[in-house]
């Protein structure tokens, strides 16, 4: 079997670039500047430069989504980088969210988008498969930028600057790495830039959810939901196993539909609440659905079966955060008539409709409970 010589031929190519760049930055004085950089600074500076550079690589990130919004005339609501939070609230406003700090990321959410037709369809589609890769677009430009302006720096003899962008040009570096790589990851409903813009192609359920949650997260868009409705009937009603965040998520928006808006139920899909209801809720995925379909049983009049199945709920078993837990019980007893929790269910800081319901709280959304309509 004949051998390829490309990877000798390339490995001799390598091998004269390093020596000619390693002579060269010898020669410029490179290494003479990089190490009086790096002692020109004292090792509290460089900890400092390590926040505020992740600060500076992740905003450029979320700014690349940011202005790919604008220029698709889709205004922004909201920015997040780290634990800081820019909200548009009658004039951009700056709050800081303590608990983003654990995801070392950021967020951009847009403005109330509504689609009540085919071509809009497509176009919301188009434009946001824009604005998800313009995300990874402006990490590579930024980590490029950092990265030639620190090179350049080293054939000066500014010794405190060089210092300075060595530790945010390895931040920087890092950082750019694993955003590009975590964009290409889908996992547990998370889906990274890369990986959603694929989906949108090839995942109808994630499409489909991704699009209704654009139309109902700031404002419940009638309009938007009609036009959407026949898809979700014929998805769950084409979706032979409930399971995933996703699918459970799409389920849930159709029995809120049905339950809380008076659309008219499928009797198809109701076969799709009987053998979801065989097994115990064990996360707050299934624990939050396992709930719509009591409140879908309550609707249909089946006091019977709402009475099975709350006998049948062990939250101890549910792996849940308690203040989800405790906003769900109440919101329970109230639709119910169990109990009165008006006075819970009326008061902003009780509201916890998920776990990752924090993240929205710098928006102010308001959140008003309904009733079950008979």
């Amino acid at each position: 079997m004949k051998r390829s010589k490309h990877p000798i031929l390339i490995s001799i190519i390598i091998g004269l670039l390093y020596g000619f760049f390693n002579t060269l930055m010898i020669y410029e004085g490179f290494y003479k500047h990089f190490n009086k950089g790096l002692s020109a600074i004292h090792w509290t500076i460089h900890i400092l430069m390590v926040i505020i550079s992740l600060f500076l690589v992740i905003f450029a990130h979320e700014l690349g989504h940011f202005i790919s919004f604008l220029k698709n005339g889709i205004k922004p609501k909201a920015m997040y980088v780290l634990g800081i939070a820019f909200v548009d609230d009658r004039g951009w406003k700056v709050r800081f969210v303590p608990r983003f700090l654990l995801f070392i990321g950021g967020i951009v959410i847009p403005e109330h988008v509504s689609i009540d037709s085919k071509e809009k369809e497509d176009a919301m589609v188009n434009i946001f498969k824009k604005v998800l890769l313009a995300g990874p677009k402006a990490s590579i430009i930024y980590g490029v930028s950092i990265f030639v302006l620190w090179i350049g720096m080293l054939f000066t003899s500014f010794y405190t600057i060089n210092g300075l962008l060595f530790t945010m040009m390895v931040v920087t570096t890092v950082m750019t790495i694993l955003a590009l790589l975590s964009s290409k990851l889908a996992r547990a409903g998370m889906y990274g830039d890369f990986a959603a813009n694929k989906a949108f192609d090839t995942d109808k359920i994630f499409r489909l959810t991704y699009l209704i949650q654009l139309t109902t997260l700031l404002d419940h868009d009638i309009e938007s939901m009609n036009y959407f409705w026949p898809k979700i009937v014929q998805t769950l009603e084409q979706t032979s196993n409930i399971k995933g965040s996703l699918s459970m998520n799409l389920l849930g928006q159709y029995l809120n539909e049905v339950v809380f808006e008076g659309r008219i139920a499928c009797i198809g899909i109701e076969n799709r609440l009987k053998t979801f209801i065989r097994k115990t809720p064990r996360n707050e995925d299934s624990f939050i659905l396992y709930l719509n379909i009591i409140y879908y049983y309550e609707y249909m009049g089946q006091r019977d079966k709402v009475i099975e199945l709350i006998n049948k709920l062990d939250t101890s078993k549910v792996d849940i955060d308690s203040k989800v837990l405790m906003y769900y019980l109440k919101l329970t007893n109230h639709l119910l008539h169990i109990k009165d929790e008006t006075e819970f269910l009326n008061n902003p800081k009780n509201i916890y409709p998920s776990s990752f319901y924090w993240v929205y709280k710098p928006l102010r959304l308001k959140v008003d409970f309904k009733v079950i309509r008979k």
